[in-house]
């Protein structure tokens, strides 16, 4: 979990650092790490249907998952996995609080479903089973490296890599286990400074972890999260967004957030350490290990008090908090002093206002209130330090220096003066005599200016109308006493109430602070350097008061190292007796046994206190705290009964590498019947060790020597540097995940503006040529215009390397200003950037990528020209970067040996077989012989099935459907579409949604647009009618007030429970919307209905039971660009167009889809389109409900070649050979190397619904000698395959001769 709500702060604060993740948009990157304990808990949640979901169904959601983001990374090194292990003793307690909350709150919602007798299942999914040591993580462990094995075997992607694995038997957690590997990787003197790091995970902490890699090629992979009130609907996985945190980002935010800190003499300016201190910082608002300081709350402002004290007390110290993982106590007590003064600040502050409401409950009325505490008293010594303070700030004096002779209840009037005046109090020591200096601050905003000189006004007025007293007691000394009287009993009543002891108990307090103290440095080692203490634990539920913590300064800061739990150790640590079916019997039965020693570690109710919280997971769950040594006694004497099984699940396992190796070959079975055999496994596993190193003193601290930053990042990694800018802080409420932010942020202003020349100079060098663009992501474009308010210059010959036409026409000017005013609009209010008034605007048209020739060389390939294209000002545009993306670098043709090896793969391309599969034999004079694997033509069926759909489905246009509603066409318009009323000042949407005219998007089955305008079918007609039936009095007086933009709910709805009325249509509108679950498509976008989906998937059943064998066929002199090899979709197969009911098939050797797979597309899309498959496979879908489990993806476009619609036809004269034709069918799939027609691993819907003989795992490697599985082997796969359908036989048959060493020419 981490830092609670700190991702939602730092994206508020550092508006830019999230970038969403968007096709040709994401850097490269060498290793991904995966923090898989997020993956597991999201893919064993009940699915949208809110039914349980079984625990096969939970395994291959979780391979989906990995697949999903392994896909979009696409990492080119490493790929490390890493699932939670026995936890540190300091994170068991969260964990077992977490658990005890949850088993708490599911039983008593469990009751309550029951109490109102609505279904519930007889046993549901207990979450904490994934927790180490369970039954649950042991199996999931097993499908793991089974999918492990599969993807190294089959993914082309996966084969160059090193994949990682460590399970929940290596203890720690999973992103302290990935951080290890960083951080002793780091030490290796072989290390590249420039390695680009991606890191999945869902708890905030990881930011923290990033950050002190001191790695700044970093990036934080997560789902899109939504704040505020807006939630979103559970959808497929392939329409998840995704952005990545570039943790080089917020290093430069951060920089900017510490910038007063550079220009300081005296101060030693290092930003590796501040970052560090930062990091420290940060856990004062909580963290998993500590809770959070009294008042700290971060959506409250705590980090930012935090920073400002910071900022104000470290130059004092003139070092650093934080030494790498080493706490420096005495500058973290100038902390802790500020701290403090805050927390008596709040605390007089809550006095305050606390006898201003008992003042009011009197019937003393506020502004008499609030004049008493305006009321100043002072010292006649004071008036006269006022006098001079006032003569300061009407002559506007530069600088007003005090004697240092000043007691010291003056320099506190001095240092109030300065706050109440808003100017700068600082001191200064000449000759070891203090002085007090105050100094006007810097503002050169004139807004700010006047309402400061405005604030002065009121002060110097209130300070004028003090009262002088002069008394042997001071009236200072007086309320300070009251004030200290207060604040003690303040503190003790927390300390009595919370922790059962006063705050006169100094031993007791000593004990406490000292553990809190503790625990800072534990926690910084952990981060820092690993596990320093697997006992280490914070024995309270609460933290000491800010003020109290430096009690505890003197604490021992030595740890012993010790071991981690054993997993059915930890499972009784930190599992409820809700959950005992998670461990084995004779433990758990120590749960409730009245006999049992340690009963009371689990008790059945308990407090829940929120302690300033607001919802349920902040509050501290009051549960007592595990004795180590009772729970191991009690554990110890009944440890000898478990099984052997439960022996071998309490034991610690170990890392384990997996790689691709080409000379093995051996038979991977499944650990459940419902997974495919890999029939040729290439994977090898073995024990990985960490990097090792000789002691701490080899680790690297701060930035790795040769690391590249800002302009020459590698590509991909945006730097705000790569533009001349500055930063300050503002209230701007910017928008973040689709939320105003209601604090502070980060405030870029371009510097970069343009003149005349500099426009002119552009105009002339850069039109029909590449720029840069998106500032700070940088991608490249093509300008094919510039437009200011006078002129549009228009590139008509767009070319790198050819001369350029441009054209010059009239522009708008009102419609241009209103569109660059929107864009700077835009850019302030969702990126927190001040760009400044806008000269000229630059369109472009996106590099998508490279596209082959057909002489094989390779060129940029970028977005056609056209109204839709993107636009930039051109202060953001830059023409050049340093570093360049070496992918869509321009490169000559390869020679055609290089490019098409003997033994590589692909597919036809020619007039006959297009598409189907073929293996390149030979090379002659530039041209290639092959062999295809041929096979009987298939029935078009898709299409007459679309045709089919067409007829059934009838659109009406807008004119007739409105006669059809019976209503006027302005009005069925507008209750169709969002239709706006104001009700007290809200604007409320009372329309249907089933069209949206400004953002191009239709409602799929009720709406559509063609050129001759919006047409609707008969349920959205129906829908129309029923709104007009259901409130005729409201539906009438729209048709009285069409011309009002907005109307007034009053105009509307004129009687006065107008209010009810605008509920009720909300609330049909909710039914409505919930009941037909509408699909929003852009309008180019079309679909076939759920009962034409199943009627193609049963001809596809068809097809698939009577499929015949191939037939291979030789052909001869085939040119080149007749071969798609998989490795070439993108750069090929991009300008396909597809039609509902195409037949197409999946060419990419890489992702979610078995190679070869054929399939009919459901679904249209620009460049996404659903596809249900021929048969059912592992990473399938429902396609959200329209087809049978397992068989519908939503899939790239450039990963499935057209079969229909021929875009790549080449043509070519080919001969086969005749000898071969003439083959006998029971020889015709005798070729080893040909790719089969259908998937050699299906996954098969039939393995569902029947159950197998249970096969023990084995691996059975293939040798030189044997061609063929053994006896054994082979009656084990007989039984195997009994349940599978003829189709699946017949893929697997292929499998198997696809092992044996037969050459065909031999034969012929």
């Amino acid at each position: 979990m981490g830092i609670p709500k700190f991702f939602r702060w730092v994206s508020e604060r550092y508006p830019m650092c999230s970038q969403l993740i968007t096709e040709k948009r994401v850097p490269e990157f060498d290793n991904l790490y995966l923090d898989m304990n997020g993956i597991i808990h999201n893919c064993t949640h009940k699915d949208e249907d809110n039914k349980e979901i079984s625990e096969n169904e939970a395994f291959l959601a979780i391979f989906k998952y990995i697949e999903h983001i392994f896909g979009t990374i696409r990492p080119k090194k490493l790929f490390f996995l890493a699932v939670d292990g026995v936890a540190p003793r300091a994170k068991m307690n969260q964990q077992r609080s977490r658990r005890f909350r949850v088993a708490k709150e599911a039983y008593e919602l469990y009751q309550e479903r029951l109490r109102k007798g609505e279904e519930v299942p007889k046993e549901p999914f207990d979450s904490n089973c994934i927790t180490p040591g369970t039954i649950f993580m042991k199996k999931l462990s097993k499908q793991l490296k089974y999918f492990i094995n599969r993807k190294v075997s089959e993914d082309a992607n996966w084969k160059g890599i090193d994949i990682i694995f460590s399970g929940h038997e290596v203890p720690g957690e999973g992103e302290h286990k990935i951080m290890e590997y960083i951080r002793l990787s780091k030490a290796q003197p072989d290390y590249e400074p420039n390695l680009r790091h991606c890191l999945y995970g869902l708890d905030a902490d990881l930011i923290m972890l990033g950050l002190l890699s001191h790695d700044p090629h970093f990036c934080l992979l997560r789902e899109e999260v939504l704040f505020g009130p807006l939630k979103k609907k559970k959808q497929e996985l392939e329409g998840q967004n995704f952005y990545l945190m570039h943790l080089c980002l917020l290093r430069e935010y951060l920089e900017m957030e510490f910038q007063e800190l550079k220009n300081i003499d005296d101060f030693p300016y290092n930003f590796e350490k501040i970052l560090d201190d930062f990091i420290l910082l940060a856990f004062f608002v909580g963290n998993d290990f500590l809770p959070n300081l009294p008042k700290l709350h971060i959506n409250e402002g705590a980090l930012a008090l935090v920073f400002k004290i910071y900022k104000e007390v470290i130059p004092k110290a003139k070092g650093y908090i934080n030494n790498s993982g080493v706490i420096n106590l005495e500058h973290l007590t100038l902390i802790l002093e500020g701290l403090e003064k805050q927390e008596k600040e709040d605390f007089k502050v809550d006095l305050e206002n606390k006898s201003c409401a008992n003042s009011k409950k009197k019937g003393i009325d506020e502004e008499t209130c609030l004049d008493k505490k305006k009321t100043l008293t002072m010292t006649s010594n004071q008036k006269e330090l006022f006098l001079e303070m006032e003569k300061f700030l009407v002559q506007n004096l530069k600088k007003l220096d005090f004697s240092p002779t000043l007691s010291t209840e003056d320099r506190y009037f001095v240092s109030k003066m300065a706050d109440d005046f808003h100017v700068k109090c600082e001191k200064y020591t000449i000759d070891n005599k203090t002085y007090l200096s105050i100094e006007p601050y810097n503002s050169s905003d004139n807004e700010d200016m006047n309402e400061i000189g405005s604030i002065i006004t009121k002060e110097l007025d209130r300070y004028k109308n003090s009262i002088i007293l002069d008394n042997e007691k001071s009236q200072f000394d007086k309320e300070n006493d009251v004030f200290e009287e207060k604040w003690l009993k303040w503190k003790n009543s927390y300390y009595v109430e919370k922790l059962g002891f006063s705050i006169n108990d100094t031993e007791k307090l000593r004990e406490m602070t000292e553990n809190y103290i503790q625990g800072l440095q534990w926690v910084l080692f952990y981060y820092y350097r690993g596990v320093c203490s697997w006992s280490w634990f914070y024995k309270y539920h609460y933290s000491p008061k800010v003020s109290d913590i430096k009690t505890g300064l003197g604490a021992n800061l030595s740890f012993d190292l010790n071991s981690p739990f054993k997993p059915f150790e930890q499972l009784m640590a930190v599992l409820p007796k809700q959950s005992r079916k998670l461990i084995p019997k004779i433990f758990s039965d120590l749960m409730d046994d009245e006999t049992s020693p340690i009963r009371d570690f689990y008790p059945e109710d308990f407090e829940l206190d929120m302690n300033d919280k607001k919802t349920s997971w902040e509050a501290i769950v009051k549960i007592p705290f595990i004795d180590e040594k009772r729970l191991l006694s009690a554990m110890k004497v009944k440890e000898s009964l478990l099984t052997d099984e439960e022996k071998k699940r309490n034991t610690f396992g170990y890392n384990l590498k997996y790689s691709y190796d080409k000379n093995l070959d051996y038979i991977y079975l499944p650990f459940i019947d419902i997974f495919p055999i890999i029939p040729h496994c290439h994977c090898k596993e073995e024990v990985y060790k960490l990097p090792e190193i000789l002691g701490v003193e080899q680790l690297v601290h701060g930035l790795c020597k040769g690391v590249n930053l800002g302009n020459i990042s590698p590509a991909g990694f945006p730097s705000l540097n790569t533009l001349p800018h500055t930063g300050h802080l503002d209230n701007q409420r910017v928008n973040v995940f689709k939320s105003e932010s209601k604090n502070e942020s980060m405030m870029i202003t371009i510097q970069n503006q343009l003149d005349s020349d500099t426009i002119e100079n552009f105009l002339k060098n850069k039109i029909g040529k590449k720029v840069f663009v998106g500032w700070p992501y940088l991608h490249e474009a093509r300008v094919n215009a510039v437009s200011t308010e006078q002129f549009r210059y228009e590139c008509l010959s767009p070319s790198e390397n050819s001369d350029i036409t441009i054209s010059k026409t009239l522009n708008d000017p009102v419609a241009w200003k209103k569109n660059s005013l929107k864009l700077e609009l835009n850019y302030k209010k969702y990126f927190g950037l001040i760009i400044n008034t806008i000269e000229a605007i630059v369109h472009v048209s996106m590099l998508k990528g490279l596209r082959t020739t057909e002489d094989g060389a390779l060129e940029k390939d970028y977005e056609s020209c056209n109204s839709k294209n993107s636009e930039y000002p051109l202060q953001l545009v830059l023409n050049e970067v340093a570093v360049e993306d070496e992918r869509y670098i321009e490169k000559p043709p390869l020679d055609i040996k290089q490019e098409y090896p003997l033994g590589s793969r692909g597919f036809f391309l020619g007039e006959y077989n297009y598409g189907r599969p073929l293996e390149i034999t030979a090379h002659k004079n530039g041209k290639i012989d092959c062999w295809i694997a041929t096979q009987t033509r298939e029935p078009d069926f898709g299409k007459l099935i679309y045709e089919k759909f067409l007829k059934n489905i009838h659109y009406y246009p807008s004119y007739v459907a409105s006669k059809m509603a019976g209503l006027s066409g302005l009005v069925f318009s507008k209750i169709l579409s969002s239709f706006y009323v104001m009700v007290d000042n809200k604007k409320v949407d009372l329309g249907l949604n089933l069209k949206y005219e400004a953002k191009k998007i239709k409602v799929l089955g009720y709406s559509r647009k063609t050129d001759k305008g919006w047409e609707y079918t008969e349920n959205a007609i129906n829908l129309a009618q029923e709104y007009k039936e259901k409130f005729p009095d409201f539906v009438h007086s729209i048709q009285l007030h069409l011309f009002d933009d907005i109307p007034l709910i009053n105009k509307l709805l004129p009687d006065n429970n107008y209010k009810e009325k605008v509920k009720e249509i909300k609330n049909w509108l909710k039914m409505i919307t919930e009941k037909n679950n509408f699909e929003r498509a852009a309008l180019d976008v079309e679909q076939l209905d759920k009962l034409t989906i199943q009627t193609i998937e049963k001809e596809l059943d068809k097809i698939t039971q009577n499929a015949s064998l191939f037939i291979p066929k030789r052909i001869n002199n085939v040119p080149r660009n007749a071969i798609l090899k998989p490795s070439q979709c993108e750069l090929r197969l991009h300008d396909q167009k597809f039609s509902l009911g195409d037949r197409v098939i999946y060419v990419h050797d890489s992702g979610k889809v078995p190679i070869a797979t054929k399939g009919v597309v459901v679904k249209t899309g620009e460049k996404v389109i659903d596809i249900v498959f021929d048969v059912p496979f592992m990473s399938g879908t429902t396609l959200g409900g329209k087809c049978s489990p397992y068989r519908g993806l939503s899939v790239e476009a450039h990963f499935v070649l057209n079969l229909t619609k021929r875009a790549l036809l080449v043509s070519t004269k080919s001969f086969t050979n005749k000898k071969y034709d003439n083959l006998k069918s029971n020889n015709r799939i005798e070729n080893p190397r040909i790719l089969p027609s259908q998937p050699i691993h299906s996954f098969q819907k039939n393995t569902h619904l029947k159950s197998f003989q249970p096969i023990s795992q084995s691996y059975h490697y293939n040798s030189e000698k044997s061609s063929s599985l053994n006896t054994s082997s082979k009656n084990n796969f007989q039984s195997h395959f009994q349940n599978i359908p003829k189709s699946s036989h017949l893929i697997h048959s292929q499998a198997h001769i696809h092992s044996t060493k037969h050459i065909i020419e031999k034969k012929i």
